[in-house]
C-alpha cells in the first residue's frame, strides 16, 4: 500500500492514485488458537486466539492450510466500492475528521520569490499514516506456486504493514529461519512495515513451542526456561534490528501459560488460574520478559516498540479487568509498552454483548470505541491486531460480516488512542479457519473487500485540486499521511512529496 504508482504531470495525470489504481486492476481482475468456552465461568471462554492451527510448518506452509467456500460476491464500483459502505454514524465521522485529518498547506511562488495567483495545484495521497495491515502465510508468499501469484499481489496493494501468522514464534523460528527472513525482506521490498509476531506465545500443540523447551516444561526446569527464554527475546529481536518496528513480547498471556507452569508449577492454578498463588499475567517472569526485551532494545540502540497482545477484550467482560492489570503489571514491573494489542476475532451469537456467557460481537462503531477506551488510557497505543469474523453460529451470511468489518474498522478509526488495525489474513485459502474478511479460497472477493477499500482507500484517501489564490495559497483538510504535491505554472510543474502528521504541513514550491 505504498505510492509507487504516481508519477507527475500536468492536469488529471499528475498521479494514478491509489483508489484509481484500485479500479483498474478490478477492471482486469487482479484487484482486489482459539478454544470454544463461553466463558461463563469468567476463566478464558475464547472467540479466538493467536491463529495457528497446528501446523509444525514443515512444508514450507507455515502452520496453515485452507478450504472451500461459497464464491458469490458483489461487483464492486470503479472507485475501491465506497458506494456499498453505508455512511458513518455523525459523532463517528466528526471524531474521525478531528483525529485523522490536518491542514496541508501550498504556497507556489514564481523565479523571483512573488506569489503566483492561479497556480493549478493537485495534492495526491499515496500513503497512510495509519497502520492497515495485514497477516502473511510465510510458505504461501516464498514458495514458488499459482496459488501465490495473487496473494503476492494483493499484499503490498490493500496494506501497508504485515505480521508473520506463524513463522516467528519461537518453534516455527528454529526450524526454518531462513523462511521467516526470505518473507520479511520480501515484505519490506514492497515498502511494507514489519512487526514482530512473537517472542515467547506458551501454547502446547501447535508448533510454537521447541522440543528442548518442552521437555523443560514437563521437567519443571525454572532455571532452563529463564535463560532459553531470555536467550532467545535477545536472538529474534537483534535477528532483525529495526527491520521490525515493533515485537509482541508474549502473546496471551491471559490464556495460554506453558513457559510459566514450568517455572512455577503448582503454584499456578491451572483451572482457575486468577486464583492461584502466582497468576500468569502479574508473574514476576511475565515482568522479567519484558525487561529483558526492553534492556535489549537499548543495548542495541534499536526503533523497536514492545507490545502485549491478548484476545476477547470486545464482547466479553472478563477480560476488561485482568487485561488492564496484566498491562499495569508490565508497565510498574517490566518495561513502558508502545503498544496493547486488542485481537478482535468477532463472533455473532445471541448473548448479551460484555457478558461471559455465548456473548454477541455484533457492535457499532460508537461501542468500538468505547469498548477501546478501556485499554487506551496505559501510556501506550492501540492496535487492532487480528481482525477477523470466524466465529460464532448466527451469522446470518457475509454482507453482516462487512457490516462487522466495517464498525469495527470505523470505531477503532474515529479513537484517537489506536494507530492500526490489522486482519488476521485476508484470504480463505490462507486462514486459519477458512474464513477470512476479504476474499473466498478462488479469490472471488467479499463483501467485506467493498469496505475495505471503500474505506482505506476512497472515504479516507484524500485527492484534490485546485488553484492558488492571490496570496499564492492553496490549503486542504487531508487525512494524514504521505503526500505528493504538484504545482504548475504556465505549463512548467514542479512535484515535492511530503509528510501530513498531527501538526499540519507546508509545502513551498516554485515551478521554473
Amino acid at each position: 500500500m505504498t505510492g509507487d504508482e504516481s508519477s507527475s504531470g500536468a492536469g488529471s495525470d499528475l498521479s494514478i492514485g491509489r483508489r484509481h489504481l484500485l479500479g483498474a486492476l478490478a477492471a482486469v481482475g487482479l484487484a482486489g488458537c482459539s478454544g470454544n468456552g463461553d466463558g461463563s465461568d469468567g476463566s478464558d471462554g475464547s472467540d479466538g486466539g493467536d491463529g495457528s492451527d497446528g501446523g509444525d510448518g514443515s512444508d514450507g506452509s507455515d502452520g496453515s492450510d485452507g478450504g472451500d467456500a461459497d464464491s458469490s460476491t458483489p461487483t464492486p464500483t470503479e472507485d475501491g466500492a465506497a458506494a456499498t459502505v453505508a455512511p458513518a454514524d455523525p459523532e463517528i465521522a466528526d471524531r474521525i475528521r478531528e483525529h485523522r485529518t490536518a491542514t496541508l498547506s501550498v504556497e507556489v511562488t514564481d523565479g523571483d520569490g512573488n506569489a503566483v495567483e492561479g497556480a493549478d495545484v493537485a495534492v495526491a495521497m499515496q500513503e497512510h499514516e495509519f497502520t492497515f495491515g495485514t497477516a502473511v502465510n510465510a510458505g504461501t508468499l516464498i514458495n514458488e506456486s499459482s496459488e501465490g501469484d495473487d496473494y503476492r499481489t494483493y499484499i503490498p496493494e490493500l496494506f501497508n504493514t504485515a505480521v508473520m501468522e506463524n513463522q516467528m514464534k519461537w518453534g516455527f523460528w528454529e526450524r526454518d529461519r531462513q523462511l521467516a527472513d526470505d518473507a520479511v525482506q520480501w515484505c519490506l521490498d514492497q515498502g511494507l512495515d514489519m512487526r514482530g509476531h512473537v517472542c515467547i506465545w506458551g501454547s502446547e500443540g501447535v508448533g510454537a513451542i521447541p522440543a528442548d523447551m518442552q521437555t523443560a516444561i514437563e521437567e519443571r526446569n525454572a532455571e532452563a526456561i529463564r535463560e532459553q527464554s531470555m536467550q532467545h527475546i535477545e536472538d529474534i529481536v537483534t535477528h532483525y534490528g529495526d527491520d521490525i518496528t515493533e515485537w509482541e513480547v508474549v502473546n496471551e498471556a491471559m490464556h495460554v501459560f506453558q513457559f510459566q507452569l514450568g517455572v512455577y508449577g503448582d503454584q499456578i492454578d491451572q483451572e482457575e488460574p486468577w486464583t492461584g498463588e502466582v497468576v500468569p499475567w502479574t508473574s514476576e517472569l511475565l515482568a522479567e520478559w519484558y525487561s529483558h526485551a526492553q534492556s535489549v532494545v537499548d543495548e542495541n540502540d534499536l526503533d523497536v516498540g514492545l507490545a502485549a497482545n491478548d484476545f476477547n477484550q470486545f464482547r466479553y467482560s472478563y477480560t476488561d479487568e485482568r487485561y488492564q492489570t496484566e498491562i499495569d503489571h508490565i508497565n510498574e514491573n517490566g518495561a513502558q509498552l508502545d503498544t496493547v494489542g486488542l485481537q478482535g476475532h468477532v463472533a455473532a451469537n445471541t448473548g448479551d454483548f460484555n457478558t461471559n456467557s455465548n456473548p454477541d460481537g455484533r457492535i457499532s462503531a460508537s461501542q468500538v470505541a468505547a469498548e477501546i477506551d478501556k485499554f487506551a488510557d496505559h501510556g501506550a497505543n492501540v492496535k487492532i491486531t487480528e481482525f477477523d469474523t470466524y466465529g460464532g453460529d448466527d451469522w446470518e451470511d457475509d454482507e453482516e460480516r462487512a457490516e462487522a468489518l466495517r464498525e469495527y474498522l470505523r470505531g477503532a478509526f474515529a479513537h484517537s488512542g489506536v494507530d492500526g488495525f490489522l486482519i488476521w489474513g485476508f484470504w480463505d485459502g490462507r486462514h486459519w479457519r477458512d474464513e477470512a474478511p476479504l476474499f473466498y479460497e478462488d479469490w472471488e472477493k467479499k463483501p467485506a473487500y467493498d469496505v475495505w477499500t471503500g474505506l482505506v482507500f476512497d472515504e479516507w484517501w484524500t485527492e484534490e485540486t485546485g488553484t492558488t489564490d492571490g496570496e499564492g495559497s492553496f490549503s486542504v483538510s487531508g487525512f494524514k499521511g504521505e503526500y505528493d504535491v504538484t504545482a504548475t505554472v504556465d505549463g512548467e510543474d514542479v512535484t515535492e512529496t511530503v509528510d501530513l502528521s498531527e501538526d499540519g504541513a507546508t509545502v513551498e514550491l516554485s515551478p521554473a
